[in-house]
């Protein structure tokens, strides 16, 4: 898949210059309120025209103001899931999922396939009003996901959603994204929700991309952005096993040897995250104490950020770390030293 674009559109506090390429996979789009996330996901979609620019999709172009090409909503490919769901009140969850299969010629992902991947069999002939909002947004999914698109685009899937329902709806994204070859785009103003799915990000500030790539590549540059933002490590669980009643040992992909300690059981393939500021550093191992999540590694790079420093640190497990510059002092802590990573398995979260 490749989408590319560039575009400008005057706003009334700036105008917006977005231009970029994407592939496979899943991008965040990730901006503070009016950073212009909403009108390039309008773009996008084909609701909205920008004064110039173009935007294609697989090779096909769907907007060119140039060549006064602008492709209709319904023949873009593009699956839409609006911030606000909008679904149509007087029709059940199977009328909703239906509703954008009725002009396809082929359909990529079957009726079956999605109620199953998306758990909806029990609400199929239920109305929106006697379902969760939760439950809402995996049946706005779904209903994108059967209009066979070739780019799934969600608005802010996570807003509006209590913690609970934030908890409840990450796996269903998370088959999305491992079960379906099918890219997706997904525009957060919460960074730690896009890292849940993704460590690359589209960085976007008062109408400009400031950054493309990984999370903490991006960091050298745009550090006090992305740690202003609640920037977490994350690690994908591979395998858990219970070591006693209420402990588990996870393994991780990030790392084959390394294996996590954690107060709870993660589900497979789920994601764990932990802020940086919970992670202590130290010369040495650390006998004789509880804390039990330690690894050793390398600081490749200090970067300062105002009162604090963060350590990008390479070993057993990839690590950001958030200390002070009297810690790192008093330790004599350099770019190149060696260090062992510490922090609490409470500290770590799902």
């Amino acid at each position: 898949m490749a989408l590319q674009f560039d575009l400008t559109l005057p706003r009334r506090d700036f105008t917006l210059r977005a231009e970029g390429e994407f592939g496979r996979g899943i991008t965040g789009i990730f901006g503070h309120s009016g950073a212009g996330k909403t009108s390039l996901f309008h773009m996008l979609c084909g609701l909205e025209l920008p004064e110039r620019g173009f935007i294609r999709l697989n090779g096909r172009i769907l907007t060119d103001r140039e060549r006064k090409i602008q492709v209709p909503v319904h023949k873009r490919r593009i699956g839409v899931v609006f911030q606000d769901k909008r679904l149509f009140p007087h029709m059940t969850v199977r009328e909703n999922l239906l509703f954008g299969t009725k002009y396809l010629k082929e359909r990529r992902v079957s009726l079956d396939d999605a109620v199953d991947l998306l758990e909806l069999a029990p609400l199929l002939d239920s109305y929106p009003r006697e379902i969760s909002g939760g439950e809402e947004q995996r049946t706005a999914i779904g209903r994108a996901l059967l209009t066979s698109p070739e780019l799934l685009l969600l608005d802010e899937p996570f807003s509006g959603v209590d913690n609970s329902r934030r908890i409840a709806l990450l796996p269903y994204l998370k088959r999305l994204r491992d079960g379906l070859d099918i890219p997706m785009l997904v525009i957060s103003h919460d960074l730690p929700d896009i890292q849940k799915l993704t460590s690359t990000v589209y960085l976007m500030e008062k109408g400009r991309c400031i950054g493309h790539g990984d999370v903490f590549d991006l960091f050298d540059s745009r550090g006090e952005t992305l740690s202003r933002s609640g920037i977490v490590n994350t690690f994908r669980v591979t395998e858990t096993e219970e070591t006693a009643p209420g402990h588990y040992l996870c393994a991780v992909a990030e790392s084959p040897t390394a294996r996590l300690r954690v107060p709870f059981p993660p589900e497979r393939n789920g994601s764990l995250t932990l802020p940086p500021r919970e992670v202590a550093l130290a010369r040495t191992r650390i006998e004789n104490i509880s804390i039990q999540n330690q690894f050793a590694g390398r600081i490749r790079k200090i970067i300062p950020l105002g009162n604090r420093l963060f350590c990008r640190i390479e070993g057993e497990l990839p690590l950001t770390a958030e200390i002070t510059p009297e810690a790192a002092e008093d330790l004599d802590l350099k770019e190149g030293s060696r260090v062992y990573c510490l922090f609490k398995a409470h500290a770590l979260n799902g």
